[in-house]
């Protein structure tokens, strides 16, 4: 029925909590003893401050510098937008380029000492008589050395620049990047790539990476194990075709992995695979642990790459978003769908929030940084510039509107647990076919997202497109659940919240996480598709409607829909911003028929199991 492997890696985990350095912080949110941490320095020690300074806004600096500290733990909250991979990758750099200023050895914890620091002028002009190629070309860039392990550290096969190293460096500091999903584990590994870290000459450059595990995307396979392990077998068969004659056996594959972990700077695995039999082979452990996304994990699964006697954790996430899929309501009774994160997060452990946001138009912003954030979201430069749209001269396109349709009518199809609501599929075509046909622009590059809780509302919303428009939905829009979008961000995102009775509740679309990541996966508009009285008996879903009254962006919609988006409705819907630009003659088009009715199933429980939501790309399929 299932594999069980991840399982019993969790079962593992929480087992080792007894040997860990910070098992009293785990178990009992109590402060850290400095001499079991790693302090690796402060900004003041880094030859990065400047493009720290310069790269990074407040918010993002004071994670940093948190992260520098002799703490065990460090807790980076990143709303939707913050620049949440972009501080992971500044955490990359500042850490592999800083001296540690205690570490452990097998003798025990010693400090490393340092001379006095020179002024930046002195040190200046060391550079320049140690490097004269330094203001041109670099004759080592020019004559590479073929085995590529000349001086040159990393050395690795990943399309490196050569890093600068000092030669007062005496020790390495090793990094283990996590994430429950291969997806957001894949995103940080391509952004590395693209030369997302630094050295200490600020150039960016490629570390030794290499990225363990399962569904690599195609984009990072160069660095992932399997591929290297297969380069580093073809080499070794050219080198000794006699030896190698009848292939190598699996236990020289596993010597081979394990050489190229040992080599690595930073090793990408998913949660599950930090525990998988490889890591007990290494000769050295990781000195810090990084992960993503860690508030969409259980907190078992957080502990595996724990496990590994790493000296520093970074989890970085945001318990405001969606949590770890958990199928079990026992389970979720227990508290086990609950993240590390999160639980350290309520008993009080201090948490660095990144609060400049870079996604939203302040409109959108709004009511989820007031709701969700306590008001502490904060717009980057230019954010309201770069997200207004041309479409923003009507009302009803945006930056944010709630539309309430009148006859809309949940139902459940025969055999599942998921719902549907036809009317509100019927509307939101018709909004989409009126939007695209004024504002061709937005056909290509996925720019639109249509987004609902419900799986069985997604599939009929793929159908019906495909019968209106005559082409898939995957060739010009983004048709997912909720769960499916979290980490994306689109032009427009148009929400369908489904659930729509008399006198029922709305299941699990009262999660306000579903809400949140569903309102701010939009750049320029979120245009909310809903039927109002029903989801007013929730309180945060009461909040959202009355935002939208009182910025006059609430629509009462009802058939036919073609009248709501005539020329002459949407003439008189045209916001007065400045000075009003010429109206634009709007072609008369076609829109999708009207014929599809929902059928009248009987009202059943409120029962929302089975619903399939989950992204199924998560840890627990990893083997």
């Amino acid at each position: 029925m299932c594999s069980l492997s991840t399982i019993a890696r969790e079962y593992l985990a929480v087992r080792t909590i007894g040997s860990l350095p910070y098992k009293d912080l785990i178990l009992n949110d109590i402060g850290e003893t400095p001499s079991t941490m790693l302090r690796v320095g402060n900004l003041n020690t880094i030859p990065l401050q400047e493009y720290v300074e310069s790269t990074f806004n407040q918010y993002q600096r004071e994670a940093m510098i948190a992260g520098l500290l002799p703490k065990a733990f460090v807790l980076i909250q990143g709303p939707p937008g913050t620049g949440k991979t972009q501080t992971i990758l500044g955490l990359l750099s500042t850490i592999l380029h800083s001296t540690p200023t205690r570490v452990h050895s097998k003798s025990g914890m010693f400090e490393l000492k340092r001379g006095p620091q020179l002024p930046i002028e002195e040190k200046r002009k060391h550079w320049g008589l140690a490097s004269p190629w330094l203001n041109s070309v670099n004759p080592r860039d020019s004559l590479m050395p073929k085995d590529g392990d000349d001086g040159f550290f990393p050395t690795t096969g990943n399309e490196l620049k050569p890093e600068a190293v000092t030669s007062s460096r005496k020790y390495r500091v090793r990094i283990l990047v996590c994430a429950p999903s291969n997806s957001a584990l894949d995103e940080i590994v391509l952004r590395v790539l693209n030369g997302g870290v630094h050295d200490e000459c600020d150039r960016p450059y490629t570390p030794n990476i290499v990225r363990i595990g399962l569904k690599a995307h195609h984009s990072i396979k160069q660095v992932a194990l399997d591929e290297l392990v297969k380069g580093k077998r073809a080499t070794a068969t050219k080198s000794s075709t006699d030896k190698q004659s009848n292939g190598p056996g699996g236990n020289n594959d596993d010597s081979i992995r394990a050489a190229l972990l040992d080599e690595a700077t930073i090793v990408f695995s998913t949660l599950s695979f930090s525990g998988s039999h490889i890591f007990t082979k290494l000769n050295r452990t990781f000195d810090v642990v990084i992960i993503d996304e860690a508030a969409q994990a259980v907190e078992p699964a957080t502990l595996v790459p724990l496990a590994n006697q790493c000296k520093k954790v970074f989890l970085v996430g945001d318990p405001a978003q969606l949590p770890a899929t958990v199928i079990s309501d026992v389970a979720k009774n227990h508290g086990y769908g609950t993240s590390l994160f999160e639980r350290l997060m309520q008993a009080g452990y201090p948490v660095k929030m990144l609060k400049t946001q870079y996604r939203m138009h302040p409109e959108i912003r709004s009511f989820p940084s007031s709701e969700f954030y306590e008001d502490a979201l904060v717009d980057g430069d230019d954010v309201k510039l770069r997200t207004q749209r041309d479409w923003h001269q009507y009302r009803c396109f945006g930056p944010f509107c709630f539309f309430d349709v009148h006859e809309g009518k949940e139902t459940r199809p025969s055999g599942s647990g998921s719902w549907i609501n036809a009317e509100e599929v019927d509307f939101v075509l018709f909004l989409y076919q009126k939007l695209i046909t004024q504002y061709p622009s937005l056909k290509s590059g996925n720019q639109v997202a249509i987004i609902s809780p419900y799986r069985q509302q997604v599939k009929l919303f793929q159908k019906r497109f495909e019968e209106t428009f005559g082409v898939s939905s995957q060739e010009i829009v983004d048709i997912c659940t909720v769960d499916g979008c979290q980490g994306r961000e689109k032009d427009v995102a148009i929400f369908s919240c489904v659930r729509a009775s008399k006198d029922k509740g709305i299941g699990f679309v009262e999660d306000i996480r579903r809400m949140n990541v569903g309102i701010t996966r939009a750049k320029s508009a979120v245009l909310v598709v809903g039927s109002a009285s029903t989801l007013r008996r929730s309180e945060q879903w009461n909040k959202l409607v009355e935002s939208a009254e009182k910025r006059d962006c609430f629509f009462q919609v009802s058939k036919p829909y073609s009248s709501f988006f005539s020329d002459e409705n949407l003439t008189s819907m045209k916001a007065k911003i400045g000075e009003q630009s010429q109206e634009v003659e709007m072609e008369d088009i076609q829109m999708p028929h009207e014929n599809y009715v929902a059928d009248a199933d009987q009202e059943q429980p409120d029962e929302d199991f089975g619903d399939g939501d989950a992204d199924m790309d998560d840890p627990g399929y990893d083997d």
